[in-house]
C-alpha cells in the first residue's frame, strides 16, 4: 500500500491536475468513466482505497489520504490515470468539425450528443481546449472513447473530407446562410461548430459548401453545445456507429 504523501508516484499522479503534465495520460475521477476506459483499452493504472473494483495489472492500493490528495475530491473509493487516445481519421457519414472551442466543457457535452446522435467522429483543431480536462471528460460521459477523434488544422481535414465526398456545413450567420430545417440531408456530411465568442473564421465558411442556422425566437446566438446537439439531432444516425 501506498501511505505516503511524499511518494514519487503520488506526486506525478498529483500533477495531472495541470495541463502541462497531460501530455501521455489524464486523471479519471468518475467510477463509470473508469469501467468505460478499461473496456476501451484506454485504462493505464487503477488506484483504489481498501478493496480493488475489478482486476486490473497496473493497480496500486493506496491510503485515504493519499486518494484525497491525488483526487482532491473526499470520500472517492478508486480513481485511473487514462490513456493518450489513438487518434483516428476513419470518418463514415457523419462527422463533427471543431473550431477553436475554448472550454473544455462544451467539448466534454459534445461528445456525449456526437454518440448519442450517431455521429462517428470528432474533428478538433489544434487551437481547442484540452479533451483531457477533467471536467470535459466528466460531460462526455465517457463517449470521447466510442467516437473517433482526430486534431488538425481544419482546412487540411475539410479538404480530405471533401476528397471522400462529405458536403461540408458551417454553422453561423451570413447573408447566404441556409435554416437548418431547409438543409437538405445527404450521406456524407460534417458540420462546422466555432469559437464561444468569434464562431467559425471567415476563411472556413470561404471553403464550406453552405452555411446553416438555427432559427431561433427573440435571440441569434445559443451555447456551442446546445447548437450542436439540435443540429446533430436534425441530422442524426442512430445505432450506426
Amino acid at each position: 500500500m501506498i501511505e505516503s504523501l511524499e511518494n514519487k508516484k503520488v506526486k506525478n499522479w498529483t500533477k495531472l491536475h495541470q495541463k502541462k503534465y497531460r501530455d501521455e495520460e489524464y486523471l479519471l475521477l468518475d467510477e463509470k468513466i473508469i469501467n468505460i476506459a478499461y473496456q476501451n483499452g484506454y485504462l493505464k493504472t487503477l488506484i483504489y482505497v481498501e478493496d480493488k473494483p475489478f482486476e486490473f495489472v497496473d493497480a496500486y492500493e493506496v491510503s485515504r489520504e493519499v486518494m484525497n490528495k491525488v483526487s482532491k475530491a473526499d470520500g472517492l473509493r478508486y480513481i485511473g490515470i487514462g490513456k493518450k487516445i489513438i487518434q483516428n481519421d476513419d470518418y463514415k457519414n457523419r462527422v463533427l468539425i471543431l473550431e477553436d472551442l475554448s472550454d473544455p466543457l462544451n467539448i466534454g457535452r459534445i461528445f456525449e450528443s456526437a454518440y448519442l446522435f450517431g455521429f462517428d467522429s470528432i474533428i478538433l483543431s489544434k487551437n481547442c481546449a484540452d479533451i483531457y480536462h477533467p471536467k470535459c471528460i466528466e460531460l462526455s460521459k465517457g463517449n470521447l472513447y466510442r467516437v473517433n477523434v482526430f486534431i488538425n488544422d481544419v482546412d487540411k481535414e475539410i479538404y480530405k473530407l471533401k476528397e471522400k465526398g462529405f458536403k461540408i456545413y458551417a454553422t453561423g450567420l451570413k447573408d447566404n446562410t441556409l435554416s437548418l430545417k431547409d438543409v437538405k440531408e445527404v450521406d456524407k456530411m460534417a458540420i462546422i461548430l466555432g469559437n464561444e465568442g468569434s464562431g467559425v473564421k471567415e476563411e472556413t465558411f470561404k471553403i464550406s459548401d453552405e452555411i446553416i442556422k438555427i432559427d431561433m425566437h427573440n435571440i441569434d446566438s445559443l451555447n456551442v453545445a446546445m447548437a450542436g446537439a439540435i443540429i446533430m439531432y436534425r441530422f442524426k444516425r442512430i445505432n450506426e456507429i
